[in-house]
């Protein structure tokens, strides 16, 4: 008797545990593949962990797997085994990590390619019947949907034929296309040829941080080592932190690998996302570009992965399960030899502290290509703007700046960090802003919808004409978003035509591409944006860039509120000065001698490291010390506070072991989506002991939310 280990597709405490089944005599099964099993009064589909021989101590009763899903093995015993790890590292379900590895509407077989074939002999009459049947003799077997598509006049003839048996229907695997490697157009700069060098004759596994600035042609390093991956049979996965890269990278990519690059992201079609899982999984793609998701396509032969800008948050799933990309990408390196690298001008506090320590290896490029200069930067203190008479969006320097661009036919790039029309909508009266009535946040003006709408749960209303406290007709709009901004640009250069990219306007993967290609034609002179545009975009003719309020993060309650100004900052600047005009950079602030703003302004990662990382270790934050949030919420204030003092009354016990706690304490967001929420968070090594409590808070019913290593504190 063999006897099956299986985790059930079902998402609950008490069930997220493996469950034995006997195997049917003759079922070819393994490691990985998707069962459909009894399960109580019904049926469950479920993930094989195991086959095994049964013993003697084989319990009584147990029930057969009926069917096996697939007619090929769903995840990979690798896939297996980081979905077990994944579980025991994020305090998760193995069923929602194994969720996260496989596109929603898997076909049970591969999809397959329809082709249309002529058979026997027919009659030679003229029609549009014999005119399809000659083209088919002739051609051979051709896609049905190709005949639709080129021939949409002969699809009823199509059916006749298949009707009446002159033609017949084949099914097939796609084929591979025709698959070749271009030569790079470029030469490589001495530090670009050692940097490829370094990384193509490391050891499998090798971990690498290729920390290189602005314009220094990083994207050159990762194609050459791609190269040699492919050349020896191998894929590789490009990680993109923004579904906005993609338009670029993927064209960048398809030049040099034809017909060998996929792209993957959640703008994709169901049907798109699963013909891409099984072209990765049977090597008709060899590379693929997608967001963190990508991580977990069944990659038969994965060579390498690469991860530009490697720093963004957006890397940090914050659903269950709440894994880093940079940890699973570091994992898949340990236990399969994948070569990583991760890529920034502007590295995570944790990855440069492994890379100063050691732990990794480092590879610099400190140039430009072509030996640009890096942007000379011009910080702006608004506050003296003010006292000057300006009340403008913009300072006299930034307009100056815009003005001698759109002279010289050149562009511009303006960037804040809010969408949006008014931040924020306030009575003069009383001095109450207009907050959400289920956050406990205020609403977002949008001019276009002329609503006001809240940016966490997305309810929306009409602007008050009164206030709603006191009813003084008073009402004025504060603070700039992206739709502001883009109005102002429209008044002072009415002549300039103008383009917004934000999460309003671009909703979907057309809207991303038309936007690029767009401004990289120079079909517009300006483009306004929030951080979607700060970074990885190459615009050969942007010669100025405005960052119009460069210290909005910096007082969010929030460890990282400095590295992510530093970073926003440089790499907002780094969108110019990219092609042959020189580059100019614009930050304006209220906050000039912040340590973050100085230094991003003289492009100086180092010194701001240094500063950063002095901070960390005083305080024991990442990467001295790991950081588990702790989070209840119920729709009564007073229940969830009582919620809290059950959970830390619990994590107390963890102080034995090196933790130290905080809170409970209202969250920095304290009411989200009509929920009232409580924070604690832990700080500490990790160990088994730690976590052997942390899952005790999970599996009882304290209705606690646990994200390990956070990266929003809100």
């Amino acid at each position: 008797m063999r006897l099956a280990d299986v985790v059930l597709d079902r998402i609950a405490r008490g069930l997220d545990r493996t469950w034995t089944y006997e195997v049917p005599a003759g079922m070819e099964i393994s490691k990985g593949c998707r069962v459909r099993v009894p399960f109580g009064k019904g049926k469950a589909q479920g993930i094989v962990l195991a086959v095994r021989e049964a013993n003697d101590a084989v319990p009584s009763g147990l029930k057969c797997i009926e069917a096996v899903t697939d007619n090929y093995v769903a995840l990979s015993p690798l896939m297996v085994d980081l979905g077990q790890w994944m579980a025991e590292e994020y305090l998760c379900f193995p069923s929602q990590a194994y969720k996260a590895m496989l596109p929603n509407g898997l076909d049970s077989e591969e999809p397959t390619v329809v082709l249309v074939e002529a058979v026997g002999e027919r009659a030679k009459r003229a029609s549009k019947k014999q005119r399809l049947w000659t083209i088919l003799r002739e051609r051979g077997p051709l896609l049905q949907t190709r005949i639709h598509e080129e021939m949409p006049e002969l699809a009823r003839s199509l059916r006749e034929l298949i009707k009446e048996g002159s033609v017949v229907i084949r099914h097939e695997l796609p084929q591979r296309l025709p698959q070749s490697i271009a030569p790079s157009p470029f030469t490589l700069t001495t530090e670009q040829q050692q940097a490829a060098e370094r990384i193509i004759t490391s050891a499998p596994g090798s971990v690498w941080l290729l920390e290189g600035v602005t314009g220094s042609g990083k994207t050159e390093v990762y194609l050459q080592a791609i190269e040699s991956v492919l050349r020896a049979g191998g894929q590789a996965l490009v990680l993109v932190p923004e579904i906005a890269l993609t338009p670029q990278t993927v064209l960048r990519f398809s030049e040099r690998f034809i017909n060998m690059v996929g792209l993957w992201h959640s703008g994709l079609s169901p049907a798109e996302r699963t013909k891409t899982w099984h072209d990765v999984r049977t090597q008709r793609i060899s590379v693929v570009v997608g967001v963190r998701s990508a991580v977990f396509l069944p990659f038969a032969k994965l060579g390498l992965i690469v991860m530009d800008e490697e720093h963004e948050s957006t890397y940090k799933q914050e659903e269950h399960p709440r894994y880093h990309t940079r940890e699973v990408a570091m994992w898949l390196a340990r236990q399969a030899g994948v070569k990583l690298v991760l890529g920034s001008a502007t590295p995570s506090l944790e990855t440069a502290f492994y890379a100063r320590q050691g732990l990794i290896g480092w590879i610099r490029l400190d140039s430009r290509v072509g030996d640009r200069a890096l942007p000379p930067v011009t910080v702006v203190d608004m506050r003296h703007e003010l006292k000057e008479g300006n009340h403008s969006i913009f300072s006299s320097v930034l307009q100056d700046a815009v003005s001698e661009a759109l002279e010289q036919h050149e562009q511009v790039i303006l960037f804040l960090n809010r969408r949006g029309y008014a931040s924020f909508v306030l009575c003069r009266e009383c001095g109450k802003a207009i907050e959400c009535p289920r956050c406990a946040v205020t609403m977002t003006y949008h001019q276009h919808e002329d609503a006001l709408i809240c940016h966490y749960c997305f309810y929306t209303t009409k602007p008050p004409r009164a206030c709603p406290s006191c009813h003084s007709p008073k009402i004025r709009y504060f603070g700039a978003g992206t739709e502001r901004v883009v109005e102002e640009v429209q008044k002072l250069w009415p002549n300039a035509r103008v383009s917004r990219a934000d999460r309003d306007t671009l909703r979907n993967r057309a809207g991303y591409e038309a936007l690029y290609f767009d401004f990289v034609e120079h079909k517009a002179d300006v483009l306004v944006g929030t951080q979607m545009i700060a970074k990885g975009m190459d615009f050969p003719n942007v010669s100025v860039v405005g960052i119009i309020a460069a210290d909005v993060a910096l007082h969010l309650p929030d460890f990282r509120r400095a590295e992510r100004t530093f970073q926003l900052m440089v790499q907002a600047s780094g969108r110019t000065g990219r092609g042959n005009r020189p580059g100019t950079v614009v930050v304006q602030t209220y906050d000039p001698d912040h340590f973050a703003i100085a230094h991003a302004a003289r492009h100086d990662y180092d010194g701001f490291y240094r500063q950063e990382i002095e901070f960390r270790q005083e305080l024991q934050y990442p990467p001295f010390a790991n950081l588990w949030l702790l989070e209840v919420a119920d729709a009564s204030v007073q229940e969830a506070r009582r919620k809290a003092e059950r959970v830390a009354h619990v994590v107390q016990s963890l102080l034995a072991y090196g933790c130290e706690i905080l809170g409970p304490a209202p969250a920095p967001l304290p009411k989200l989506r009509e929920r009232y929420r409580f924070h604690i968070l832990v700080k500490g090594p990790k160990s088994e002991d730690v976590y052997h409590v942390l899952r005790e808070l999970e599996r009882e019913d304290f209705g606690c939310r646990i994200t390990v290593d956070p990266y929003y504190m809100l």
